[in-house]
């Protein structure tokens, strides 16, 4: 019997397809069939019949033969399989699948690796690494810029191959850049590794200068747009080697940050120095906040780095630096893409599955599924496509075919790795926009990286629009723009990992929706998912940004942590639910933000959205009647509800934990921006405490069973963190688990390197796609050559060392680099914004502005900016420009060697007196030392040289060469980063900012007193200080200008001649252009201190400081059992100052005024207060003993009072007066001849000094 039955059905299922031989059909054990199986192998046959031992050649073999299986006799049970055997399969034209070619339910028609074999469609041909040989053409070696590459370089004859089609390079970007986008051109691979287009620069971008020509923009008639571009300047030097280069284009931003361009140069003036684009930008060109950028590409001058290639399309000839990859294996995969179509175009066709196969190197798409239903892609790998991966619902922008039918449904890609894609990586479209039937096509449990690499801006990894799409349990991360894009209504995003997007663009997330103009969309479900380090290092870049309005969202028991900025930006929408998400360090948040909101006749939502949603309701009949209405009835309020300023959305049950970083200070007690309070709250939770993680620090978020949050927020769901992601495999499943490490490669083995200047080692981990490709780099001597953790070599002494590079995976792997550095100039680091900003940090309050033909560094009022670099012990010369208003309180910061939020400070400072001061601070905000000057030392509109020395703690400034400020601080951080703040001005600019390292040169001469007073006939010994204070540089002559008034001798003694001011000046004898001024007065007067400059000679510590009233004036501040003595000796002399009071002055206070102390001691002069209430003067001698008294019945000094205090000591004779009445007179036979005068207080809180005069006695 059961031989009877396997007959039949064996019979029921042969068929004749001339000249092939039947087909094979496999029948279980128990007389069931899984349907039918064809085979197809890379040395098969399309003349064979398909089996296993004749299988065919190619997949339209297979497919033509399903073809005539369905028309003759239907489909098998379990539909038929196609088995690919091993091996790689080149597709040169589409695979192409229609209605005929579908399978049914139950029976799908199924194109898969055999079991246990691995099998690659490739849209690439193969070249041997023998067809590359060196270049010896002198005309093509002479345009290399690199004389080294010029060695290294080889060429492969493409032409001599048959390889004729190398693609065009073709203009595309935003919006209307695209309409004149042709197929990618040809790419080079080596072991699956895109190689990189020959450009400049290297790494990073540089900038436009001035714009002579803005071009058209997309507003302009006819087109324009597309028929010329813009002409701008440029400051780099590059452009004079290119003269022969017909073909170059640039890559960048040219105006607003979202409008990526890749542009054709149409002619460079090198004598101009300027580029004129091939075609208008969408809004011109313009310079704004955001900085523009870009880089050149397309160029063999600029090979020089290894895997750069050219390829000169009239000779056919391709020019290639060797990789590693190339270099090590002895065949390595090299391939050039050639598929100008999608690999798999199927149009209305259904149940068809793709299973276990790698689809690669194709110029457009992998696959395209138009129409139809159930169409899968499963345990795959898609790569190197470089128009975009997997396109439901939406046709290859460059391949139509004619299509009508309704868009697909039930179409999804499934436990597949897609990665290196040059535009969107998956499009989900589809579903019924009028009925609002979901199109139910999905990409889950996916591994999703690496796209967006040629269409840079709004090409995500997955975009869904139409109605009722899904993206789940996949990991999606690196990429220059968003990671998913969001149109229409009703999808779902849920489980995904979501990190290390957005990268090169801002004013973007994550997750971007942008459906103001369309309010009737809505009903999207974010929830569940996991979004981490996102916008870090990047301002503008969020995590899920709904923007312009956009409306009826739920974003649900997600996950994010470390988002540098927003982690929810609602920018003026409605309807939008937050609710029980986690919040670890995110810097806001929940930000409503509110810059498109308000009713004034020119905002937003008047000028430009409501015209729009009242003409798109009234074309709708208000949506009444329809399924919009039934599933969104808020609707029917839309123009009753406050457009203005919506209150309709929920932040309810999230939770706001910021263990390590910082909250903004703009958000509110529940974790949220919202200026104008109009976010409904409830049942939020802002801790300061763990809420309740398995383990945060290493990486597991789930909540444990007994977690905090479970008690604060009743009802808070367990988030199932550990389901988030792809769960099992994404990819093939004879694919490798595994990449570990096999080597690691330095392309230069020796590198020189002068001091200070910085070097980045040319590296390569072996194989590329390592799973841990993460390097150390170590020196064995950084005293000669350090080394970061990137790879970037600091010159640090005049030396050789080597540094080894080792595999952090596999420590045993290891390269080394033998690093020599010279002297080189000193120069540790120099920008003078020519050529970009060098990073300095550039954004809305610091830009680079052009003045007249010179480029500033903009810092605005209450901004500040960091070097790129830090640094340890410097010297910093930069030029510093004022604005046209340098008011009261002007302030300007140097930050010294910041590290986290502390630092030194140096501060220039305007006051409302008129007068100015420059200030060192410590990390504190302690004044550790202020020159007071009587004027505004910076003018406005006026151009400074500024340096500041910095060794150790002793920090010196200097305006214009002439000394300002020098000061210790002894709590300085080793190192750090510099910079500036400016505050109460509207903005300073700063060039030519150099940093060099110190030396011993001598940089100023500091005399210990600027101003000096002597009487006619006394001398004084001047004291001077040389910067730096190890500087041998130490020699000096002096000079008088006026020796009537006073002579200065050789040794700097000054001697007083007769009344009047002279300027004695010490000149270096190594400098002449350096000396120190000392302006030397001879009159009565011989010393005075009004402490607004300092303590001119009266020390300064905390027991003795100089204080400041409200009002500004600056008094000298004696602390309870503080002395105070003048570093000055004086013989006889009249003393007149002005002594202020605490508020309290106790009984048993004593003011001491020490009279001529030396060695052997002083006369004294005391003020004492008794229990008694009375009060007295007393006049002691160097023995303590009482010379005389005057006793007074009350307190004689009040408290809070200010006095006139005058004493006079002629020989032994002294004599007290307080506001001009006598107090005390007497005489010490013991006086000592000449010595210190100076301040004691005990029982007070503290005494005030002020305006402190020695004169010579009438």
């Amino acid at each position: 019997m059961k031989k009877r039955l396997l007959a039949a059905i064996a019979a029921s299922m042969l068929f004749t397809v001339n000249p092939a031989p039947p087909l094979a059909v496999t029948v279980s054990a128990e007389g069931t069939t899984p349907g039918a199986v064809i085979y197809v192998a890379t040395n098969g046959s399309d003349s064979n019949n398909g089996t296993q031992n004749a299988p065919f050649l190619t997949l339209e073999k297979a497919r033509d033969t399903i073809r005539t299986l369905k028309a003759e006799e239907g489909l098998p049970e379990g539909g038929v399989t196609v088995y690919l055997r091993e091996g790689r399969y080149e597709r040169t034209s589409s695979f192409e699948l229609r209605q005929q070619d579908s399978g049914e339910a139950g029976k799908p028609v199924t194109y898969t690796a055999y079991p246990g074999e691995s099998v690659t469609l490739s849209g690439s041909e193969q070249l041997a690494k023998s067809a590359f040989v060196p270049v010896t053409d002198t005309s093509v070696l002479s345009r290399i810029i690199s004389t080294e590459a010029r060695t290294k370089v080889l060429e492969a004859d493409l032409a001599a191959l048959g390889i004729t089609d190398y693609g065009q390079l073709s203009r595309h970007g935003y919006y209307l850049a695209n309409d004149l986008s042709e197929v990618p051109p040809m790419e080079l691979y080596v072991a699956g590794q895109g190689m990189t287009l020959a450009r400049w620069p290297n790494e990073g971008t540089v900038q436009m200068d001035e714009i002579l020509d803005p071009g058209p923009t997309r507003k302009d008639p006819n087109g324009e747009v597309h028929t010329r571009g813009g002409t701008f300047t440029y400051t780099y030097d590059r452009p004079q080697y290119w003269t022969q280069a017909d073909d170059i284009w640039l890559d960048g931003i040219f105006g607003y940050s979202w409008e990526w361009s890749y542009n054709k140069i149409a002619s460079i003036d090198t004598a101009a120095r300027s580029i004129t684009l091939r075609y208008g930008e969408m809004s011109g060109l313009f310079k704004n906040w955001y900085p523009d950028f870009h880089f050149a590409q397309n160029l063999l001058e600029e090979i020089d780095m290894p895997g750069e290639y050219y390829i000169d399309r009239q000779a056919g000839k391709l020019y290639f630096l060797p990789n590693a990859e190339f270099t090590a294996a002895e065949n390595p995969d090299i391939e050039v893409t050639m598929l100008k179509s999608p690999m798999i175009n199927a149009l209305n066709a259904s149940y068809i599955d793709f299973s276990e196969l790698v689809l690669e190197n194709g110029r457009d798409s992998a696959a395209v599924f138009m129409g139809g239903s159930h169409m899968r892609i499963l345990n795959s790998e898609i790569r190197n496509f470089t128009n975009s991966g997997v396109l439901v619902n939406t046709q290859s922008r460059f391949y139509y075919n004619n299509f009508e039918g309704a868009p697909g449904t039930d179409h999804a890609i499934i436990s597949t790795h897609i990665h290196h894609i040059g535009g969107t990586a998956v499009t989900l479209a589809g579903g019924n926009k009028t009925t609002l039937a979901p199109g139910n096509n999905t990409v889950e449990n996916s591994h999703i990286h690496d796209f967006a690499y040629y269409h840079k801006a709004y090409n995500p990894g997955v975009l869904l629009s139409g109605v009722g799409n899904r993206m789940s349990h996949n990991e999606l991360h690196d990429a220059p723009h968003p990671g998913v894009l969001i149109f229409g209504n009703d999808h779902t995003v849920e489980y995904n990992e979501i990190y290390d997007v957005c990268t090169t663009f801002s004013d973007l997330g994550a997750i971007y929706m942008n459906a103001g103009e369309q309010p009737h969309e809505r009903g999207t479900v974010i929830r569940r998912n996991y979004f981490h380090n996102i916008g870090e290092s990047k301002a503008g870049v969020e995590g899920v940004y709904p923007d312009n309005f956009t409306m009826g969202l739920t974003i649900d028991e997600n996950i994010f942590y470390k988002m540098g900025n927003s982690a929810i930006k609602n920018n003026g929408g409605a309807h939008i639910l937050t609710r029980n998400n986690i919040f670890i360090d995110s810097k806001i948040p929940y930000d409503y933000a509110d810059m498109f909101l308000g009713d004034e006749p020119d905002d937003q939502v008047p000028l430009n959205y409501m015209p729009k949603w009242q003409a798109l309701f009234a074309a709708n009949n208000n949506f009444t009647g329809t399924p919009y209405m039934t599933k969104y009835p808020e609707l029917a309020d839309f123009f009753t509800e406050n457009r203005y300023y919506p209150d309709t959305n929920t932040f309810q049950g999230n939770v706001v934990y910021n263990p390590s970083v910082p909250r903004s200070v703009t958000t509110n007690v529940y974790g949220a921006y919202d200026k104008f309070g109009l976010v409904q709250y409830a049942d939020n939770w802002v801790t300061a405490t763990d809420p309740g993680f398995t383990d945060l620090a290493g990486g597991d978020l789930s909540l444990l069973p007994d977690a905090d949050v479970f008690d604060v927020i009743p009802g808070f769901p367990d988030i199932p963190f550990n389901d988030i992601g792809v769960v099992g495999k994404a990819g093939t499943t004879a694919g490798t688990d595994s990449h570990p490490v096999q080597g690691v490669a330095v392309y230069d083995s020796e590198v020189t390197v002068d001091r200070w200047k910085t070097l980045k080692l040319r590296t390569a981990v072996l194989p590329w796609n390592a799973d841990h490709p993460v390097l150390t780099f170590t020196s064995a001597d950084p005293g000669i050559a350090a080394v970061d953790g990137a790879g970037v070599v600091t010159g640090q002494s005049v030396g050789s060392t080597a540094i080894t590079v080792a595999s952090a995976e596999n420590p045993l792997l290891t390269a080394t680099v033998t690093v020599n550095v010279e002297a080189g100039d000193g120069v540790m680091d120099f920008t003078d914004f020519e050529s970009g900003a060098n990073g300095w940090l550039q954004d809305a309050n610091r830009s680079i502005e052009k003045i007249g033909t010179n480029r500033w560094y903009k810092v605005l009022n209450g901004a500040s900016s960091l070097s790129p670099k830090t640094f340890s012990e410097y010297e910093l010369s930069f030029r510093l420009k004022t604005p046209e208003i340098m008011g009261d309180n002007v302030t300007l910061y140097i930050f010294d060697r910041q590290a986290g939020s502390g630092s030194s400070r140096i501060g220039y400072k305007t006051r409302a007196d008129g007068t100015s001061a420059w200030l060192l601070y410590n990390s504190a905000w302690t004044v550790l030392k202020e020159v007071k000057l009587p004027g505004h030392d910076l003018q406005p509109n006026t151009e400074y040289a500024v340096k500041m020395l910095v060794k150790g703690g002793d920090i010196s400034v200097y305006l214009n060469g002439a000394f300002r400020l020098k000061g210790n601080d002894p709590g300085h951080n080793a190192e750090g980063k510099v910079g500036f703040y400016v505050s109460n001005v509207s903005q300073m600019h700063f060039d030519d900012i150099q940093f060099k390292a110190p030396t011993t040169t001598l940089a100023g001469i500091i005399p210990a007193e600027s101003k000096v007073r002597i009487a006619a006939g006394e001398q004084r010994q001047l004291q001077l200080a040389f910067d730096p204070a190890d500087t041998p540089d130490t020699g000096v002559t002096w000079q008088s200008a006026n020796p009537a008034v006073a002579t200065v001798d050789s040794t700097g003694v000054v001697h007083a001649v007769y009344e009047g001011e002279t300027l004695i000046s010490a000149v270096s004898t190594v400098n002449p252009l350096i000396k120190a001024d000392i302006t030397v007065t001879v009159s009565s007067i011989m010393h005075e201190t009004d402490f607004e400059n300092g303590g001119n000679g009266w020390p300064v510590d905390p027991n003795r400081s100089i204080a400041a009233d409200p009002d500004g004036n600056r008094r000298y501040k004696l602390l309870n059992g503080a002395t105070g003595l003048l570093d000055r000796s004086f013989t006889s002399y009249q003393l007149e100052f002005k002594l202020k009071t605490p508020p309290v002055m106790p009984d048993n206070g004593i003011l001491y005024i020490f009279d001529r102390q030396d060695s052997a001691g002083s006369t004294r002069i005391g003020y004492r207060t008794r229990a008694d209430g009375t009060s007295g003067w007393i006049l002691y001698d160097t023995a303590w003993q009482k010379l005389t008294e005057t006793v007074l019945p009350g307190h004689d000094l009040l408290p809070d009072t200010e006095y006139d205090v005058k004493v006079t000591a002629r020989d032994g004779d002294i004599a007290v007066s307080v506001d001009g009445s006598p107090r005390l007179s007497g005489s010490d036979p013991g006086h000592r001849p000449s010595g210190k005068v100076g301040f004691y207080t005990s029982g007070f809180a503290y005494m005030l000094f002020d305006d402190i005069t020695f004169s010579v006695l009438p």
